[in-house]
């Protein structure tokens, strides 16, 4: 279920040239079954084999058996990689198919559905998906006798997908189906399963205008380009949402009592992993670790539950992964978890967040009588008050009344809000999230807000106040070097080399964002094995020029020269290349460390370096090379000014002055080929790398 791979003893093996990997593909592809000579031969040459074909295949077959069955003594028979009289077979008894444990995942997963068991079923779904790596045998998938088998397991991984979104719609996480099935159905369009589910999941989000748009635009679809009318259960679910049907409405599953008694995150294994089919190699979803932070919300949700409420919010840069705890939480939370999230590219309306709430807490427990203020917000009342009506006092009364609402429905049980992306929400919504924290430490509800720390500015007043409450801050770092190389095997499905591990986490220094998107492109380029070599993947580029763009313009100048200096820079060297005064330089320098980008040595006094070295990377690949090449040049005069301060500074004697800079004694050349010419007159700057150089930047170099 991706580029063919073998491990023999726990070990990865290389399996040699393209057709040597193909057989073997062609060999899993049909397990247990002799494949006769001349299909292979078929299969690896697309049916026109050259008369040196049949002594290829026997070389391809003997360095095969070599690698699969390493401890074989001389002449004595395979028991792996067999001949018969028909062909070559691949043991069953002896070798174990991804394909084979994606079957039993699968099984055992409608198994548990059929027991009304969702959250287990979840678990097997997501196991099973998370084997998928790329397509199915795609070094022999247009051989004819495979062909069936890869239609069979694509069939099979689209229905496990939707099988999937059914568990986590049973569990209450409609948010999570209504994304994950969003990009699901524009990748196939006419799976009229994944429609009922998107409008189902829409409906208890309380977006019944758009469960009603997909269920028309599946219709028109099916007619116009199918010629037929939808099937029986997507007409059934168009009367039902048209109706409002209490079948619609979602019920909490209860919980298993020993896994909440137990106070450990319920359904949380170390490494959890989940594929979106419609393009597994890009959307590959995998949660490692986050024990300790998982941990602590639990015991922040047992608090709420013993009636102890409190607030808890989760900061971290961008794709640190909040919102994927977020999501594992509510998951496994054992309780009913209402969601509400901001938008980015859009402009909600007022309480957009706080609306997605209700609604969901509306659906859940329909037989709480809401509140009048509150139905008008959900009916999105937009009449202008009367003459001489109290508009404070109106916002006030619907605040009490959501509060009331939410405040009482907690009463039969523990509650959670999450509130994603709050660094987004209107003022009215951080107001409303200010006055509900004021009530929840004495019942039984938790809110959890995420934010991104670098917009921590905009939240800071609301902040203060939920200070003032029981408030729980974590702030999400990236993960340590031990879970990076977690995720990344968990990935690759394979063990990952130490070396590798080193590198990946050098670059990414944890940000699973970073680290999953790097991934991708090293394996799509076939150069995992060193990581350090890579361009920045165009994703991670665009995330990171999009956070320098909000800085003010001459911040992202100085930073893009930076950038050029290296992931260390003395400020005073880049000042001068800027051609700014250093405090001028200095106050440019604090919107930066402000938006997370940098951080100041605490070492070296005067230098500065990028939080993340792909982010200084993708402003080094987005200059020109020959503004790189004077730009070098200029920071190899500047910095041997600042050497030739640091001596004559050193000469006046310590009790004249502060302590000098630590500057690069001498300047490191980057690694380069041999070239005719010099790319610059004087050495280029390292930034202070002493050795370590830009792997871009040495590229670069040597083509110049």
């Amino acid at each position: 279920m991706g580029p063919v791979e073998a491990t023999v003893s726990g070990r990865p093996v290389d399996l040699g040239a393209p057709k040597q990997r193909a057989l073997l593909a062609l060999l899993v592809s049909q397990a247990g079954q002799p494949v006769p000579v001349n299909v292979i031969l078929d299969a690896l040459w697309a049916d026109h084999p050259p008369p040196s074909a049949m002594a290829s295949l026997q070389a391809y077959v003997s360095n095969l058996r070599r690698l699969v069955e390493p401890d074989r003594a001389p002449r004595t028979p395979a028991t792996v990689l067999r001949t018969s009289p028909w062909g070559y077979l691949l043991d069953t008894g002896v070798v174990d198919v991804d394909v084979w444990r994606f079957g039993e995942h699968v099984t055992e997963g409608w198994r548990a559905w059929d027991r009304n068991d969702p959250r287990q079923a979840l678990g097997e779904f997501e196991s099973g998906l998370a084997l998928w790596r790329g397509q199915a045998y795609p070094e022999v998938a247009d051989a004819p006798c495979v062909v069936p088998e890869v239609a069979r397991l694509e069939e099979l991984r689209l229905s496990v997908f939707e099988m999937r979104c059914a568990a986590l719609l049973a569990v209450g996480a409609h948010e999570v189906v209504v994304a994950e099935l969003g990009a699901f159905m524009k990748a196939n369009p006419l799976r009229e399963y994944g429609c009922e589910l998107l409008s189902l999941a829409l409906y208890r989000a309380g977006r019944q205008a758009d469960a009603l748009a997909v269920l028309r635009t599946m219709q028109a679809r099916l007619k116009e380009e199918m010629g037929i009318d939808p099937g029986p259960a997507l007409q059934q679910r168009s009367r039902e949402i048209l109706n409002q049907a209490p079948a619609l409405d979602w019920r909490p599953v209860p919980a298993d009592p020993a896994v909440v008694a137990s106070g450990e995150p319920a359904a949380t294994p170390r490494v959890v992993t989940s594929a979106a089919p419609s393009a597994p190699d890009a959307d590959v979803e995998v949660f490692v670790g986050r024990e300790t932070t998982l941990r602590r919300l639990t015991d922040a949700l047992a608090a709420a539950q013993a009636g102890r409420g409190g607030v808890v919010t989760v900061s971290g840069e961008p794709g640190i992964g909040k919102t994927r705890l977020l999501r594992r939480f509510a998951a496994s939370a054992g309780a009913p978890a209402f969601w509400g999230a901001c938008p980015e590219h859009v402009d909600a309306p007022s309480l957009w967040p706080w609306e997605q709430v209700l609604r969901a807490a509306k659906a859940a427990f329909p037989e709480r009588q809401v509140p009048g203020p509150v139905a008008e917000l959900l009916d999105r009342d937009t009449r202008s008050p009367l003459d001489g009506e109290d508009v404070t006092g109106a916002v006030l009364r619907r605040f009490e009344a959501i509060v009331h609402y939410l405040t009482d429905i907690s009463k039969s049980a523990p509650v959670l809000v999450v509130l994603d992306h709050f660094h987004r929400a209107d003022p009215s919504s951080l107001q409303l999230l200010a006055h509900l924290a004021e009530s929840v430490p004495a019942h039984r509800l938790l809110l959890v807000v995420s934010y991104r720390s670098d917009e921590a500015p905009i939240l800071a007043e609301t902040l203060a106040a939920l200070s003032r409450g029981e408030l729980t801050r974590i702030d999400l770092k990236g993960l340590d070097q031990r879970d990076a190389r977690t995720l990344a095997s968990a990935v690759l499905q394979r063990k990952v080399g130490e070396r590798t591990a080193e590198g990946l986490y050098a670059r990414t220094e944890g940000n699973p964002f970073f680290l999953l998107e790097l991934i991708k492109l090293l394996t799509s380029e076939q150069r995992l094995d060193d990581p350090r070599t890579a361009p920045v993947p165009a994703s991670v580029r665009e995330v990171a020029l999009r956070r320098v763009a909000r800085l003010p313009r001459p911040a992202a100048e100085l930073l893009s020269v930076a950038a050029v200096a290296g992931r260390h820079f003395d400020i005073e060297v880049v000042a001068e290349v800027v051609q700014i005064e250093i405090d001028a330089a200095l106050e440019i320098l604090d919107t930066a460390i402000t938006a997370g980008l940098l951080v100041e040595d605490q070492h070296r006094l005067g230098w500065f370096r990028f939080t993340h070295a792909l982010v200084a990377e993708a402003l080094y690949e987005t200059t020109g090379r020959l503004r790189r090449a004077r730009l070098l040049r200029r920071l190899g005069v500047a910095a041997g000014r600042a050497r030739s301060r640091g001596a004559e500074n050193a000469a006046e004697g310590a009790e004249h002055r502060l302590p000098a800079p630590d500057m690069p004694l001498p300047f490191t050349p980057l690694p380069q080929r041999p070239s005719p010419r010099p790319v610059v007159a004087a050495p280029p700057y390292d930034g202070g790398s002493r050795g370590a150089a830009h792997p871009a930047r040495s590229r670069v170099a040597a083509k110049a």
